[in-house]
């Protein structure tokens, strides 16, 4: 959880997303207000509501009322930004007109998402076309992580692989990867992700239970790097459209605010979201081809077939008191269903994009162009692991480097780059099972790109 320090310190260009549902969000430049200095500075509160950790105030339901005081104002904006997030955010609420204009109050409810977390404000306008903004409050729901696990708590139970590097490094493995059948009851589970990989790993007891496909944020929309928690499995989710600009670039036949239910073509999280926090889901792919790409607005999309899979892993591992029946039933109707994980599961989402594992190099794309693949980080990869960076020609390396691709990773194992044969032994595989499909259409892989919106 930020300091209140931190909190106040960040520019309000913010981000958003969640949407009462949200799952998108808008990157704006937050305007530069005129000042009046001879009106009341405005404030904002919400209720009802009850004290949480350092300033957080806990929503008491579902519900809320977000109540403005500004007298003499001509209308209101109400924002929202997530905790994590530092340069989007959501236009949560218009007000036009005040609900007591004697006592210059302008009130609106709010239904609150589950993992609703982070700074609520108000732009306040004025009729000399002046604006003020109030001091931002930090609101969470009552399941939100803020209220659920209380601050350090998920870091001294987990702990993030190092330098955000892939758990599945030889680094943290000894070289061997130990692999076993799932097992219900066995609470100690963990996840993590390796974003240019495009894998998601599922391990219990410290074991490799299931590795699944999946696609992720777009590089404008990036997924959060580092460990989030998982307290939520939702089956059959609503979506609610924020009111924000993508909307009606790509959803004209949806309304900011509308409650799309869960079976509507116009929803677009499918039979399951997992919230992991902040605004960030995990929920269904649209299509297969979603694999391996850069297709959300900050959300993990996988199949069906494998976030069910998950989901019914998660319940069965930790005995949530959900039953089989029950999960059936939600994933052949529209009724919503929704388990409540405690204590949390850590998901560790890194960024790593010089692998090894198994004794086996592995470059992927640097999919976000955050300039990973470099020469002197690939010596830096190969000397941690006892390789004789001396010998390595620079264009070779760089040639290693230049092999990987959008949709393929560059393969070969350590041995044959000791012997100068790498070049030569080396291989380039597909990053999914659907890289294939996208490399060979390429035209159909570009129109993936253009759904616009965190979902």
């Amino acid at each position: 959880m930020p300091s209140e320090k931190n909190t106040r310190s960040f520019v309000a260009i913010l981000l958003a997303i969640v949407a009462i549902g949200l799952t998108a969000c808008q990157t704006v430049s937050q305007n530069t207000s005129q000042q009046p200095s001879n009106l009341q500075a405005p404030t904002i509160d919400a209720s009802p509501v009850e004290s949480g950790e350092a300033q957080w105030k806990i929503a008491k339901a579902e519900t809320m009322t977000l109540t403005v005081n500004a007298p003499g104002a001509t209308s209101v904006r109400i924002f929202y930004r997530p905790i994590v997030a530092t340069d989007r955010y959501v236009v949560l609420k218009r007000i036009n007109t005040p609900t007591d204009s004697r006592a210059g109050k302008f009130s609106t409810d709010l239904k609150l998402v589950p993992d609703f977390a982070g700074e609520v404000w108000a732009e306040v306008s004025y009729p000399d076309g002046s604006k003020k903004e109030t001091e931002p409050i930090q609101l969470a729901t009552q399941s939100s992580t803020v209220a659920q696990v209380g601050p350090g708590e998920a870091t001294s139970r987990y702990t993030a692989t190092p330098n955000n590097e892939s758990a599945r490094s030889d680094k943290f493995t000894g070289g061997k990867i130990e692999r076993a059948a799932f097992q219900p009851g066995q609470p100690d589970i963990k996840i993590t992700v390796n974003v240019p990989s495009f894998h998601m790993t599922l391990w219990q007891n410290g074991k490799e239970v299931k590795t699944y496909e999946i696609g992720v944020g777009m590089k404008k929309y990036p997924i959060f790097i580092g460990l989030r928690k998982i307290t939520q499995i939702i089956w059959n989710p609503e979506w609610v459209p924020p009111d924000s600009e993508w909307v009606l670039e790509s959803h004209s036949d949806v309304e900011p605010g509308e409650h799309i239910e869960a079976g509507d073509k116009r929803n677009p999280l499918g039979k399951l979201k997992i919230p992991l926090g902040d605004a960030y889901l995990m929920h269904q792919a649209r299509k297969p081809s979603d694999l391996g790409h850069l297709v959300s607005h900050g959300c993990i999309r996988m199949l069906k077939e494998d976030i069910s899979d998950l989901a019914n892993k998660i319940v069965a591992a930790r005995s949530l008191p959900i039953t089989s029946q029950q999960i059936e039933h939600a994933m052949n109707t529209t009724d919503r269903l929704v388990a409540n994980v405690k204590p949390p599961v850590a998901i560790d989402i890194n960024y790593d994009t010089l692998v090894v594992e198994g004794g086996v190099l592995h470059i992927y794309p640097d999919v976000y162009g955050r300039d990973t693949n470099t020469v002197e980080n690939l010596r830096a990869e190969l000397q941690s692991l006892g390789v004789d960076v001396s010998k390595l020609d620079d264009q070779i390396l760089k040639q290693m480097l230049d092999r990987a691709s959008a949709n393929e990773e560059f393969v070969v194992s350590v041995a044959e780059i000791k012997s100068g044969n790498a070049l030569v032994a080396g291989t380039n595989q597909p990053l999914t099972s659907q890289s294939v499909v996208a490399k060979k259409a390429p035209t159909n892989h570009k129109a993936h790109h253009g759904a616009k919106g965190r979902r």
